[in-house]
């Protein structure tokens, strides 16, 4: 079956991010990008995707932590019928806001490691893509749900807990997810520790 150009392109975009930001050469040895913690009332939430080439569906993970970097919810889920890396991140996105509001935050900073993902979601664009609906549906959350909000891109360095998740989320039943609060898994425990800005 042939693919639809505009998918297509959106998946040839989102390769060529990924290998820039992957065989980049290192200018300088810069000290390795942290997770940033946000100001003290705004809730920060990462997100990410993840597919396994060969497999019909992807794992989503989804990290809420607050201005001391304690995680406040953390969430792994399996998505199906996600055949591509830019999918997997909207699915993963779309968890995310869900959780935002289940948790009653009101004002929230939710970070991705997708650059092409924070494109499609400036809310002065409309998005052609074959995920055009979901991130239409989302657009609209963010606006109705939070009194402040933002969607901003981080690098992968700086967003290893929801990528632990992530990885995490394939292991989950079909369309299902997993969930934990202050407790998590201890390889996400290890990355929760190991990206706060003042450790080594």
């Amino acid at each position: 079956m042939a693919v639809p150009t505009m998918e297509l392109v959106r998946r040839t975009q989102a390769n060529w991010l990924e290998y820039l930001e992957f065989f980049a050469p290192n200018k300088s040895k810069s000290i390795p990008a942290k997770w940033q913690p946000p100001e003290a009332d705004v809730l920060k939430i990462n997100t990410d995707g993840s597919i396994i080439p060969g497999q019909s569906f992807s794992g989503w993970g989804v990290a809420a932590r607050d201005s001391e970097g304690d995680v406040v919810a953390a969430h792994a889920g399996r998505q199906e019928h996600i055949h591509d890396a830019f999918g997997a991140e909207v699915c993963a996105m779309s968890a995310a806001v869900t959780i935002a509001a289940e948790l009653g935050a009101i004002r929230v900073v939710f970070e991705t490691d997708s650059q092409l993902l924070v494109e499609a979601l400036d809310l002065r664009k409309v998005d052609s893509s074959p995920y055009a609906t979901a991130i239409e549906d989302i657009k609209f959350q963010l606006k109705m749900w939070f009194s402040k909000q933002s969607v901003s891109y981080c690098k992968r360095e700086a967003n290893s807990v929801a990528h632990e998740l992530a990885k995490i989320g394939h292991m989950c039943l079909p369309n299902d997810c997993m969930g934990w609060n202050s407790i998590v898994p201890p390889q996400v425990a290890v990355c929760v520790t190991g990206d706060m800005p003042g450790h080594c």
